[in-house]
């Protein structure tokens, strides 16, 4: 029953052909507020304008899934190949942002701990993740890197700093991650499963077990991240609030697109990929 209502619903916000209307005029809402605050900002280096372009940013990978991950000879099973590279890029800056509480709090300290348990059981008891398969996600320990060194050059540019250096550093770091966190899940899809791959391809079963630990952590997550943001701050900054509002939408709908696909894989041969060659399925 679940299932097909997560089907349904897929299909009224995309249409039976997968248009991306919906995830376009997200970004369009987060382009808007991004204009208009660049235009009634007078003072200019305004840090809310900043934070909805980041915000766009993050937006971006997701829109790609949506748009390209049904292309991949393999849709359903491309979970069991990215899940694990964003749950530990999740995990990762959840846990600077823990070791970093006694210095600074980014979020809610109690949340970012129970978000952190949390990745680390989807991990272990969804994607079978041990310490001596680390070495098969070392493109996480590259875009970790490339997090930190930006956030650093980042703030050594800055000369208006307000706190210490290796505060804003550790902050900075921590959003650079998030906003990365989806960047293995657009290689793999963008790379796509070759024909001749000899890599086993998950059972339906196991994608779906998957995919319920890969959203039972993100959703909440993002509830946290953004829902409850929003309302902390939509009395003092409600266009940062709106930003939050339309990320957590566009999670969502990513998430109900992930889990209809998931959770229908005939329907989802059937219908949306009656267009790729016959011998992909053979």
């Amino acid at each position: 029953m679940l299932s097909n209502a997560l089907w349904r619903t897929q299909v009224a916000l995309h249409g039976q052909n997968n248009n991306a209307v919906l995830p376009a005029v997200l970004v369009a809402a987060a382009s808007v507020l991004v204009v208009y605050k660049h235009f009634t900002d007078e003072q200019g280096g305004d840090p809310i304008k900043h934070f909805l372009g980041l915000i766009i940013i993050q937006m971006i990978p997701l829109v790609f899934l949506e748009m390209k991950i049904l292309s991949c000879p393999d849709p359903v099973g491309m979970l069991s190949r990215f899940g694990a590279k964003v749950l530990l890029m999740h995990a990762c800056f959840l846990g600077l942002r823990v070791c970093a509480s006694p210095l600074l709090e980014i979020g809610l300290g109690f949340c970012n701990v129970l978000a952190l348990a949390f990745a680390c059981v989807a991990l272990y008891k969804g994607f079978q993740l041990r310490l001596s398969s680390l070495a098969a996600h070392m493109d996480v320990c590259l875009l970790l890197l490339v997090a930190v060194c930006g956030a650093l050059f980042t703030e050594l540019l800055d000369f208006n700093r307000q706190a210490s250096l290796l505060e804003c550093t550790i902050f900075t770091a921590s959003s650079y991650m998030e906003i990365l966190a989806f960047m293995p899940a657009v290689w793999m899809v963008y790379k796509g499963v070759k024909k001749d791959d000899d890599e086993k391809v998950c059972e339906t079963g196991n994608v779906q077990m998957q995919a319920a630990f890969f959203f039972a952590f993100l959703v909440p997550f993002y509830i946290m991240e953004d829902v409850i943001s929003a309302f902390r701050v939509g009395g003092e900054e409600p266009l940062a609030a709106l930003g939050h509002i339309v990320h957590f939408v566009l999670l969502l709908d990513f998430a109900c697109f992930l889990l209809s696909h998931i959770y229908n894989p005939d329907k989802v041969h059937g219908s949306f990929l009656r267009w790729l060659p016959d011998q992909l399925w053979v």
